[in-house]
C-alpha cells in the first residue's frame, strides 16, 4: 500500500509516469473490474453523502428515484462503457492498448475522483464558493490526465492522437446513446 501516495502524486504531476505504473501492474480484466466496482461504490457513497450534509437548494429530479446502490451501478456501466469505447477508439487510431490496460487506468482514475470528492467535501464545509471553483478547475485539469493516459496506454507518439482518440470516443457514445435513446422510445427535442 506504500505505493499508493506516489502513484496518487504522479497522477497530479507526472500523468505519464502514473499511466505507465499503472500499466505495469498488469492487472487482469477480472481485476480491473473489480477496481472499477470498488471505485464505483466509493463515488456513489460521496455522492450521496455530499446531498445529505448539503442538500441542493432545488431537489435534483433523480435523486427520488435512485439508490446509492443504483447509483453505482449506473457508474460502474457509464465508466466500463466508457472505457470500452476509449479501447475501441484507440484501436481504429491504431493504438496498442488492451481493454484491461484502459479498464485499469479509468478505475484509478475513479480513484482518483474519490479523493478529489472527499477533498471538495472538506472544503465545502469551510470554503463552499472555493470548493466548487476547485472541483471544476480540478476537472478539466484531469481531461489533461486522461489524455496522459491515453497516450502511454496506447503508445501514441503525441498527445495529438490521444485527443483524436477522445474526440472520437465522444462522438462515437453520441451516436450510440442517440440509438438507444430512439430504440426505447425518446423522442428528440428539436
Amino acid at each position: 500500500m506504500q505505493w499508493l501516495k506516489p502513484l496518487f502524486l504522479d497522477t497530479i504531476y507526472r500523468p505519464a509516469d502514473a499511466a505507465q505504473t499503472i500499466l505495469n501492474l498488469r492487472l487482469s480484466l477480472s481485476e480491473s473490474g473489480l477496481a472499477l466496482a470498488a471505485a464505483c461504490c466509493l463515488n456513489a457513497f460521496a455522492f450521496f453523502m455530499m446531498l445529505i450534509v448539503f442538500p441542493p437548494v432545488q431537489a435534483l429530479p433523480f435523486t427520488n428515484l435512485i439508490s446509492p446502490i443504483s447509483m453505482a451501478v449506473m457508474l460502474f456501466v457509464i465508466m466500463g462503457g466508457s472505457a470500452l469505447v476509449l479501447y475501441w477508439s484507440g484501436q481504429a487510431l491504431k493504438g496498442v492498448a488492451e481493454f484491461s490496460d484502459i479498464l485499469s487506468m479509468i478505475a484509478w482514475l475513479q480513484f482518483m475522483r474519490f479523493a478529489l470528492q472527499v477533498a471538495g467535501f472538506v472544503l465545502s464545509i469551510f470554503l463552499p464558493g472555493l470548493a466548487n471553483l476547485v472541483m471544476m478547475l480540478a476537472g478539466l485539469y484531469g481531461v489533461w490526465i486522461l489524455l496522459n493516459f491515453l497516450n502511454v496506454a496506447q503508445g501514441f507518439a503525441s498527445l495529438g492522437r490521444s485527443a483524436m482518440t477522445l474526440a472520437l470516443s465522444f462522438v462515437g457514445l453520441t451516436v450510440v446513446l442517440s440509438i438507444l435513446l430512439s430504440l426505447v422510445g425518446v423522442a428528440s427535442l428539436g
